[in-house]
């Protein structure tokens, strides 16, 4: 992470934290109001208000390029907030807007991965200009004139209007008008400096704003207005005061401004009152009912931001007291005793611990909406660079899951999204109508929960997977195991998954590098999760993720093969049953099969698999147990079922990471309540393999 000051460690993190955010926040207002055509006040006010506090977070983070660049947005907006229908005319807005957006996410995640004596802020000037011409050209659409050509230098120049006729300090006296170099920062300081040093060249009259020692806010109106100082200097050589003004810290510039009399700009000030009174009136009587209605009825909310750390640290606490509690009343020197107080403790103990353990994962819990609303921004970059009609649909984005899951989301997401408005979502719209389809595609996301695990879908209702093209560039590339006869559409389909495959001829900058999906899909493994593909050609394409709702803590079945436990995810089990009349049946193939209920299922010996010795190879003296995931079944069959327990997933120490274990169906092991170790199936994985 960036070197700070010493003690400021987590004030960074909090500025990281509530400055992505604020970011996530102007990215879904700036979709939303550029699909309305129009800024609301309201989204006006909310990105003034992101806006200011990047801009005041960031100074005081000592992030000068990062204020800087906050404050050139904010004086773009200051100009839409006078005349909102501009924007309607303006699209490039958008653009830079969003420009900001990016620029200031890969800045953060630079001063988040850059070491303590490298780390050196990005020259933004470019960006600024862009803002500046940007400004200039609002100024200009504003007043109905004509867009200037140099509106950078145009925007830095033009000196800003004069909002009250300035009363003069009588005979002998001077005033100027000063502004201080963009992006300084504490400007009411600066000014507050610089009246300390014209007092010793002079007599100091007046100064706006009067109160630039006491009152930070006013460092707002000294950047717009300039900051304005009547004075007289000693002996009447105002030239000497001019000369301390000029040779000032952070002076940019000076200019003497023509004062009125006092009479005079009572007058002037009359006057404006006169033909404005009664719409000030309204205008401060609407102010007062708006000032009312935002500060009553309003309820104190109750929430605290804690580091994610911390909460993996009470996870782990948590699960050491379920894996403690299990081996007390486990233990086995109290096999054979009958102990009804201890029996009734241990009762409590477990409804207590399981409460601990539902409020720690609730704790976790976090909305996919965070992630599902980014995917937003996806849709509308690609909709513009592929000049494709498409719209995002979300559904069940209040769906909650464990925080660890959810950082894991982002890239598999962003990859499924992308491959929809790329290879989904047809190119020609005319092909879209005769297909009888809306001109408008959709891309939809979509969460909901079943049982333990959370199903998200990414669908788009594009043309389809045509698994012809797919079976044939599978062909081309060598990629099939078995003849080409013998492949279902779905296990086509499901070839996109596959490393190395795609279908575009050419790649373009999102698409046909072969890259993508099969990281999608590892990544997706790595939590637990599987992916399946499900297209009709014609209609669409359906991306089904299915991931469990948290990692660290699972409901499991045990099962004993020879002297070794084995635990399986409940979430993962259909039935266990005995072979008794079921009717078995040996497949030169398929090898063991059973048959349950007029459906075929094949066998799968644990000892055979794992090569462990037990005395129950006879299938009529075991157990068997039917687990299915993603469509696909098999029947384990163990020595005998011990029983149902909560366990804490411990992953495999480091030096077994030259093997993949994972691949031979084991995702983790445990600590049972005896002390003894059970390793935990990962039931996808086992079936594959």
């Amino acid at each position: 992470m960036a070197k700070v000051e010493a003690g400021m460690e987590s004030m960074l993190e909090v500025y990281i934290f509530e400055t992505n955010t604020l970011l996530e926040q102007l990215d879904e207002i700036l979709l939303r109001t550029e699909e309305a055509g129009v800024f609301a006040e309201d989204d006006i006010n909310e990105i003034f208000r992101i806006m200011h506090t990047i801009k005041g977070s960031s100074a005081m983070m000592g992030f000068e390029n990062l204020q800087k660049l906050a404050h050139k947005g904010e004086d773009m907006f200051f100009i839409i907030r006078e005349k909102p229908e501009i924007a309607k005319s303006a699209p490039f807005v958008y653009e830079l807007i969003f420009e900001v957006s990016d620029l200031y996410k890969a800045e953060i995640e630079y001063i988040q991965t850059s070491d303590d004596d490298d780390f050196s802020p990005t020259d933004f000037s470019e960006n600024y200009t862009k803002l500046m011409d940007a400004t200039a050209k609002l100024k200009a659409m504003a007043a109905g004139e004509a867009v200037p050509e140099d509106t950078a230098s145009a925007a830095k120049d033009a000196a800003p209007a004069k909002a009250a006729p300035i009363v003069g300090g009588g005979e002998g006296t001077m005033t100027v008008r000063v502004f201080f170099e963009e992006g300084c920062g504490m400007e009411n300081l600066r000014a507050f400096l610089l009246l300390t040093k014209i007092k010793e060249e002079g007599e100091i009259i007046s100064h706006i704003p009067a109160d630039v020692e006491t009152n930070a806010e006013a460092a707002k109106g000294i950047v717009d207005n300039g900051f304005i100082i009547t004075f007289r200097g000693f002996d009447g050589n105002n030239d000497a005061v001019v000369k301390a003004i000029e040779t000032a810290l952070n002076v940019a510039s000076y200019e003497i401004v023509e004062t009125v009399s006092e009479e005079e700009a009572k007058k002037e000030e009359q006057t404006k009152a006169a033909e404005s009174g009664a719409p000030a009136q309204k205008s401060a009587a609407k102010s007062q009912d708006d000032a009312k209605k935002s500060s009553g009825g309003g309820q104190k909310q109750s929430l605290i931001s804690v580091n994610l750390a911390k909460l993996d640290q009470l996870h782990d606490i948590v699960g050491e007291i379920i894996t403690t509690e299990s081996m007390v009343i486990a233990n086995p020197d109290l096999e054979g005793l009958r102990l009804e107080s201890f029996s009734k403790a241990a009762r409590q103990l477990r409804k207590l611990t399981d409460e601990l353990q539902d409020v720690v994962m609730s704790i976790r819990m976090v909305p996919l909406a965070g992630v599902f609303q980014k995917m937003g921004r996806i849709v509308r970059d690609m909709k513009m660079k592929l000049n494709k009609d498409a719209e995002l649909i979300l559904e069940g984005e209040t769906t909650e899951v464990d925080k660890s899951i959810v950082d894991s989301l982002n890239d598999p997401l962003m990859h499924l999204v992308r491959n929809c408005m790329d290879h989904g979502i047809e190119t020609d719209v005319n092909e879209r109508i005769a297909a009888g389809k809306p001109a408008k595609a959709t891309v939809k996301l979509a969460a909901k929960h079943s049982s333990n695990e959370v199903i998200i879908t990414v669908s788009d209702d594009g043309k389809g997977i045509n698994c012809q093209k797919v079976l044939a560039k599978a062909i081309k590339n060598g990629m099939l195991t078995k003849p080409e006869s013998e492949y279902t559409n779905k296990e086509i389909q499901n070839m996109i998954l596959l490393p190395g495959f795609s279908t575009n001829e050419q790649v373009t900058e999102y698409s046909g590098r072969g890259v993508g999906m099969d990281v999608v899909k590892s990544n997706i493994e790595q939590i637990g999760g599987t992916l399946a593909v499900d297209s009709e050609e014609g209609k669409g394409t359906n991306f089904i993720i299915k991931i469990p709702l948290t990692l660290a803590i699972v409901e499991g079945m045990k099962l004993k093969v020879g002297s070794t436990i084995f635990t399986v995810p409940i979430s993962s089990i259909k039935e266990s049953l005995m072979v008794g009349n079921n009717k078995l049946i040996n497949d030169t193939q398929q090898g063991e099969m059973i048959m349950i209920r007029g459906i075929c299922y094949p066998i799968l010996r644990l000892h055979e698999k794992f090569k462990m010795p037990t005395e129950v190879t006879d299938l009529n003296e075991g157990i068997l147990l039917l687990v299915e995931v993603d469509d696909k079944s098999v029947c384990l069959f163990a020595d005998r079922l011990i029983g149902e327990q909560p366990v804490v997933v411990k992953p495999f120490p480091k030096y077994l990471s030259q093997y993949n274990i994972k691949a031979e169906g084991l995702s983790g092991c445990t600590v049972m309540g005896d002390g003894t170790i059970s390793l935990i199936i990962d039931v996808n994985s086992l079936i594959n393999s």
